[in-house]
């Protein structure tokens, strides 16, 4: 027989209207239960790990620390808890790593109220749930280079057309170390300048252009 145990969840997001929109359509959701909420990553973290739910639904971007760092304190403490990042946005290389430090599941917030669901679920009977678009883009970055953290925030930057000089300032190291990254970077991309490593980069979702937006 099924359990008749709902499923608990917790759900965080430092939006208000958001984060109570998604509340109430779990509340009327037969067989889940919210448990808990929070704004920012350390309340996450911290509410996540004292009430040990079954699913915990956390907005990849939120004040207080790194999605990949909150995700890996909580996979550490309580790696029974199937955590779900939520994000506006089809972030490529945001879930692959965060789904490296131990996340079992990606949503965007635009989707169906039954993916919501099925995603909760799935995730609750310790399953990988990550929608068509996500899935196809993980894929695609699982076959692509493998950049360190450090290597991909100095190419963001290159990106946003950062000089190595001030990339040096904006991180606190020398010009002649950020000279060195971007030597490797271009090793692992297999190219030769900067122009072909933020295409190739683009490509695999290592790296997104500056907007106005």
């Amino acid at each position: 027989m099924p359990s008749l145990q709902p499923i608990r969840v917790v759900i965080a997001d430092d939006h208000t209207v958001f984060r109570e929109g998604l509340r109430a359509i779990l509340d009327r959701s037969p067989g889940v239960s919210v448990i808990g909420e929070a704004s920012d990553w350390p309340e996450a973290v911290k509410k996540t790990t004292s009430e040990k739910p079954d699913v915990a639904l956390l907005d990849i971007r939120m004040p207080g620390m790194r999605a990949m760092e909150g995700v890996a304190a909580i996979h550490t403490k309580c790696p029974a808890v199937g955590i779900v990042l939520v994000s506006a946005f089809d972030l490529q290389e945001e879930v692959y790593r965060v789904v490296q430090a131990g996340a079992k599941g990606f949503l965007l917030k635009n989707c169906a109220e039954e993916e919501l669901l099925a995603c909760v679920r799935t995730v609750q009977a310790g399953k990988t749930f990550l929608g068509a678009g996500p899935a196809a883009k993980l894929a695609a970055r699982v076959q692509g280079p493998e950049l360190t953290e450090r290597q991909a925030e100095i190419l963001q930057l290159v990106a946003e057309g950062k000089t190595n000089k001030e990339v040096g300032a904006m991180m606190g190291i020398t010009e002649g170390t950020v000279k060195v990254h971007v030597n490797h970077i271009f090793r692992k991309l297999g190219v030769a300048g900067r122009t072909a490593a933020i295409t190739k980069a683009l490509q695999y979702g290592v790296v997104r252009l500056p907007t106005n937006i």
